[in-house]
């Protein structure tokens, strides 16, 4: 078994890249699996291959799924089976996970530019002057598609830490960080600049406005 792991938060990067495996697969007229997809753990999903002469490409993209009993058997199990497993996580994974998974894996890291982190940490009221200075640091070497995406997802964790928190399975730094951040907005504020980023992805849709001048306005009267 061939077991190729894609990571990291530069999820437009790492879906690319899964795509190029897929098209790959279809061109060679594999079965394609998403195990997530089926009713069927990991497990059962890469013991079904042997069954059959086709060759498959599974694509592991719940990470439950992964779990110690999962790992003890890959690493038994994987040179009795011809096919490709990919492990695809849309952020970064452990090294303690990572060990976790045979040997001779290959992995591929897509994270993103540290200015885009430093953007939407810097995305909150009262810091409107080095909010616009890292957002125009970004958008000279990024897509502004990829950003806008980024900080509407920023957006979507700012209202569950406040609101449902159980629900984001992230490390304890990032959960500390989001935390510091959510409490610098007042009640309301947060689901103000979710409404007008939904607005502005209306409005880039129907070509009443840019993503880049709707931003730059949020920015101006949001964080003043």
């Amino acid at each position: 078994m061939k077991i190729i792991v894609l990571h990291g938060d530069n999820n437009i990067k790492s879906y690319e890249r899964l795509n190029k495996f897929i098209e790959v697969a279809k061109s060679r007229s594999w079965e394609i699996v998403r195990q997530s997809s089926t009713n069927q753990n990991l497990q059962e999903v890469i013991s079904s291959s042997s069954l059959f002469s086709v060759q498959k490409l599974i694509i592991a993209d719940n990470l439950k799924s992964l779990d110690k009993k999962f790992s003890e058997w890959i690493k038994r199990e994987a040179d009795n089976f011809e096919t490709t497993l990919i492990v695809y996580h849309t952020d970064l994974l452990s090294k303690t996970f990572l060990k976790s998974l045979p040997d001779n894996i290959k992995v591929e890291e897509f994270k993103l530019p540290t200015n885009i982190w430093n953007f939407m940490d810097s995305f909150y009221p009262g810091n409107l002057r080095n909010t616009l200075i890292l957002f125009n640091d970004c958008v000279k070497k990024e897509p502004v598609e990829l950003i806008f995406s980024l900080l509407v997802r920023h957006f979507r964790d700012l209202f569950l830490i406040k609101t449902d928190p159980a629900s984001l399975n992230y490390p304890s730094w990032r959960i500390s960080k989001l935390k510091r951040q959510a409490s610098r907005y007042k009640e309301g504020q947060l689901e103000i600049i979710i409404k007008e980023l939904a607005d502005a992805d209306m409005a880039s849709k129907t070509s009443q406005s840019t993503l880049k001048d709707s931003l730059d306005f949020i920015i101006a009267t949001r964080l003043e």
